[in-house]
């Protein structure tokens, strides 16, 4: 067995104790790190359903100007926005945004966030909110074109 010199023990120690201190520096970020993640993976879903639906209403209203049968772009949005439950999902995905940006803001490492950090989530929480509200509009006004406007042409063959 080897014994070692006082010097080589205090080296030791002294290396042990900054590896313990690194690691406890790191399980304390890890939360942190970890709700981030969660808010960010939850923005990119919301942004990217967000463009597929803002692609899907441009297509429609794209099809609508070009043909007086809007049956089957009705059928196609009534199938894209109330029955694959695209309103619900979303709804569920900006509560997780929501509590994850809470979390965030509320977390017992308050102090790692800075204020400036806080109010980036609040932004971009509150850019995606905006935009959901703007979103619910748009949808429920081009159902509302494809629900008149073959009422609009039927009054207009009539006459």
């Amino acid at each position: 067995m080897h014994i070692r010199e006082p010097n080589e023990q205090r080296e030791i120690q002294l290396l042990i104790e900054t590896l313990e201190s690194q690691w406890k520096k790191i399980l304390c970020f890890a939360p942190i790190r970890l709700l981030r993640l969660q808010f960010e993976r939850i923005e990119n879903v919301i942004v990217k359903e967000f463009e597929q639906a803002e692609n899907e209403l441009n297509d429609e209203l794209k099809q609508l100007e070009r043909q007086r049968d809007t049956s089957e772009i009705l059928q196609r949005h009534n199938e894209r926005f109330q029955t694959n439950h695209f309103h619900p999902t979303i709804e569920i995905h900006m509560r997780d945004l929501h509590t994850f940006a809470n979390d965030l803001k509320l977390n017992e490492h308050e102090q790692m966030l800075d204020q400036q950090e806080r109010e980036q989530f609040d932004r971009r929480t509150t850019k995606l909110n905006d935009y959901w509200k703007h979103m619910q509009t748009k949808i429920d006004n081009v159902k509302r074109k494809l629900q008149t406007i073959p009422k609009k042409w039927q009054d207009f063959e009539e006459r």
